[in-house]
């Protein structure tokens, strides 16, 4: 094992993966339904409008009332260290920093009862905050890779922490275009150069000249230098702390701009808040339900076997190829016919199947019943002999 250690063979598991080993685990191993029989009272749910808003906020386990944007500086040799931390609220009133080997720390100190911050790609950040905090309340929300929302205590203050790119899928640099906001001077940042052993001691003095060999824009990063007040030391020498934040000030508050703009349009356009969801997926599902779902009244909610059984059901993406061949050439373009908005076509186009699932009888197994029984495309209502409104089975492919 020390061998192995020595010649780097061990690699760090970051803990959302150890939120989501066991997850992972599970779903290698899934074992096979020898019925599919259920109880209704505990397996289906009607889908119906909720209780009121001061109900529904009862049942949280808090209700967040101070919103922050944050984001980490890094080194990036070899164990990840961060060094830096600036954090913005909601309305930009509090903007701040935090420098050195404590800082996520003395943040976390910073923050006070009941509050909710946002990390653009919390699965990175996480790392740095989460061993500091008293105690992990409930099951972290984890996606995958992907850690989209944790809620703890630090100190007996209530935390959720949320990962902001679960919301907006986009690179930061990218929120500029997307809601019209000032990006500010051109980022020219020498990432490896804020080593861990430039950082040591919470060292604040950096060699321009050194720095330099590791940004390509070296005339940019000096005048960038200049430009930033207080930052220029000597004549080779600069502020490592004042350049870090001015540049990780900025990405938090082009974050805390884009992310509260998004939210005042949701707020506007649907009545639904984004700081209650974890992600656009759970707040496309509300819309379905406020405009779809509850307005139908015979759609239910479903668990245990029904619910593990149709999930079996959804499958990956697939790239089709012509011939299942792949395609290359360097003199001719390629045109890829790739169909977008797939599933809000199929979901304007067809219907929702309605109702309480029903197990199949074994004389219903066959693909001439299943057809012969199933709704035509534009049916609603079960006619006759079409009575199946849809079906969820396990084929066996006997010939290709």
């Amino acid at each position: 094992m020390k061998t192995l250690w020595e010649c780097k063979y061990f690699e760090p598991i970051s803990y959302g993966e150890l939120f989501t080993y066991t997850t992972d685990l599970y779903k290698q191993n899934l074992a096979p339904f020898k019925d599919l029989t259920y109880a209704p009272k505990y397996c289906v749910q009607l889908k119906k409008k909720a209780e009121s808003k001061e109900v529904n906020k009862a049942k949280c386990k808090f209700i967040p009332e101070h919103v922050f944007f944050a984001d980490f500086e890094c080194s990036t040799d070899g164990f990840h260290k961060a060094f830096n931390i600036c954090y913005d609220s909601e309305n930009g009133s509090v903007s701040q920093s935090i420098w050195g080997q404590n800082c996520a720390t003395e943040f976390l100190e910073r923050l006070p009862d009941k509050s909710l911050i946002y990390f653009h790609n919390l699965s990175y950040d996480i790392n740095f905050i989460l061993r500091h905090m008293t105690e992990v309340k409930g099951t972290p929300i984890i996606k995958g890779s992907r850690t989209m929302q944790i809620t703890g205590l630090y100190k007996g203050r209530a935390i959720i922490i949320k990962d902001s790119y679960s919301v907006i899928n986009k690179k930061l640099k990218l929120f500029p275009a997307m809601f019209n906001l000032q990006t500010g001077p051109k980022e020219v940042f020498p990432y490896n150069y804020y080593s861990s052993t430039l950082l040591a001691n919470d060292n604040r003095t950096g060699v321009i000249s050194e720095a330099c060999k590791f940004v390509k824009d070296a005339d940019t990063f000096m005048k960038n230098i200049d430009s930033i007040k207080g930052c220029r030391i000597d004549e080779n020498h600069f502020d490592l702390e004042k350049y870090s934040t001015f540049y990780c000030k900025q990405d938090v508050r082009i974050l805390r701009e884009g992310f509260v703009k998004f939210r005042n349009d949701l707020l506007k356009e649907f009545d639904l808040n984004i700081y209650d969801y974890v992600s656009i997926c759970s707040i496309a599902n509300k819309l379905f339900e406020n405009r779809v779902y509850f307005p139908n009244g015979n759609l239910y909610d479903l668990s245990n076997k029904p619910r593990e059984f149709i999930s079996r059901c959804i499958q990956g993406g697939r790239c089709m190829l012509s011939d299942n061949i792949k395609q290359k050439s360097k003199k001719k373009l390629i045109a890829d016919f790739d169909a977008v908005s797939l599933y809000p076509s199929a979901i304007a186009r067809l219907y929702t199947l309605e109702g309480i699932p029903k197990v199949l009888k074994d004389e219903m197994l066959s693909t001439e019943y299943l057809m012969r029984h199933l709704f035509d495309d534009d049916q609603k209502e079960p006619i006759g002999e079409k009575f199946m409104s849809g079906f969820f089975v396990l084929i066996k492919i006997t010939e290709i």
